[in-house]
């Protein structure tokens, strides 16, 4: 039946362009970051994130195009040494998420009754012709979806000045993080972020982890 086939790339097509919510998966650990700077007045920074753990769950509303995840980490930053005081001061511990393909444009759903080759499944703006599909015995419906360019968006999930011994530290355990609207593959990374200000020098650096899909 030549129209199976037609259902079935269709089918493959429509899987590629929103994506499906992957399957439960073990916490996974990451490996302890560090980083080191020198400030041009003589400060010495180090920001460290250790006890990473991201954990990739099943979507809770069965979205196929929604993914979501907890993670886990603890950083800190120090600086020592410096020959001015430092007036200002931010630490932030965050992820960013990259998003293969952004759908936020929405998804259309339609159907109607009768006989007669209907649908698509739209890619790009356009429509592949090999994926129109035809059903026998009346019932007949589309799904169409206007795929943008990628995004990559910052999170940043605790925050906080260095202490006047030049210290700061954040911990995040179990929290919630979560990409919608995005069809096929989502990358997380952690980043751990240090800006320091004297009537001097105006300081600031971060470190980066491994990309991991959730």
């Amino acid at each position: 039946m030549q129209w199976r086939m037609w259902l079935g790339t269709a089918l493959a097509a429509l899987m590629a362009a929103v994506g499906v919510a992957p399957a439960g998966a073990e916490p996974v650990p990451m490996r302890p970051l560090s980083a080191d700077k020198t400030s041009r007045d003589g400060w010495q920074l180090n920001i460290r994130v250790e006890n990473e753990i991201v954990n990739s769950i099943p979507n809770l509303a069965n979205a196929r195009d929604s993914r979501e995840g907890f993670v886990t980490a603890s950083a800190t930053a120090t600086a020592v040494g410096g020959a001015n005081p430092i007036t200002d001061s931010i630490f932030i511990l965050g992820y960013q998420l990259g998003c293969q393909s952004d759908v936020s444009a929405g998804l259309q759903y339609g159907g109607t009754a009768g006989v007669g080759p209907v649908g698509a499944i739209g890619v790009g703006g356009g429509v592949l012709p090999s994926a129109s599909v035809g059903l026998d015995g009346g019932a007949a419906g589309f799904v169409q979806t206007v795929l943008q360019p990628g995004v990559i968006v910052d999170l940043p999930l605790s925050n906080m000045t260095l202490s006047p011994n030049g210290q700061a530290m954040l911990d995040i355990d179990n929290i919630h993080i979560k990409a919608d609207a995005c069809g096929g593959d989502v990358t997380v990374r952690s980043y751990a972020y240090l800006r320091i200000s004297t009537e001097a020098a105006h300081t600031q650096f971060a470190v980066y982890g491994d990309p991991i899909k959730i």
